[in-house]
This record gives structure tokens, C-alpha cells and sequence, in this order.
């Protein structure tokens, strides 16, 4: 169950990242603002240090779970950056969401 968990938590971060040039070649309001706002409550996460919910999910499953598996030790390594400092990926993702909202500014939405 923590892997699936896991997979889907990984697939939310490709939402973010490659959702952005998707929304800007696509250029959909909906899309972008889904986009944009969800990207902005993480980073508030992130800011505040509040664990994301899917993390806190994921770490009361392992407790439990067999926590050999290979997908879950690799996508542990993917999704949780193990070789960076935490400060330089809280950087990393502050100027990430700024260059996605200040998208709506100089590649402004479609009417």
C-alpha cells in the first residue's frame, strides 16, 4: 500500500513539473490556475514546514509494511531528493513557483 501511495505522490511532482510547460503551450485557465495554485499550497508547506500529507501517509504505512521493496527504495530516492540539502530544495522549489506564477504575467492567459 506504501508504494502505491508513493507512486501516486510521484506523480502529483511530475504534475508539477512538467505540468508547467504543458499549461503554457496548452494555455488552458483552468489548467494553469489548478496548476499554480496547487503548486503555491506546497510551497506554503514547505515554508511553514508542515509535512506534506501524502509523506505523513506514506511514513505510517512503511511502519507497517515489508520495507525492502526495490520501487519504493528508488522512488524514495527520486521523490525525496536524498543527495540535496533540504534548504536548497526548499530554494529550488521557491523560485520554481515563482517562475510559474510570474508566467501569468509574461505569457498571459488566452481570453
Amino acid at each position: 500500500m506504501a508504494e502505491i501511495v508513493l507512486t501516486i505522490h510521484l506523480m502529483i511532482v511530475l504534475f508539477f513539473v512538467v505540468g508547467f510547460p504543458i499549461g503554457l503551450s496548452w494555455n488552458h485557465p483552468v489548467f494553469r490556475y489548478i496548476h499554480a495554485g496547487s503548486l503555491v499550497g506546497i510551497t506554503l508547506l514547505m515554508v511553514a514546514g508542515i509535512p506534506c500529507p501524502l509523506t505523513v501517509l506514506e511514513e505510517s504505512l512503511l511502519s507497517q509494511s515489508y520495507q525492502g521493496s526495490f520501487l519504493a527504495v528508488w522512488l524514495n530516492r527520486i521523490l525525496y531528493l536524498e543527495w540535496f540539502d533540504p534548504s536548497h530544495v526548499l530554494t529550488a522549489d521557491l523560485l520554481f513557483t515563482a517562475l510559474v506564477l510570474s508566467s501569468f504575467w509574461w505569457y498571459p492567459i488566452r481570453k
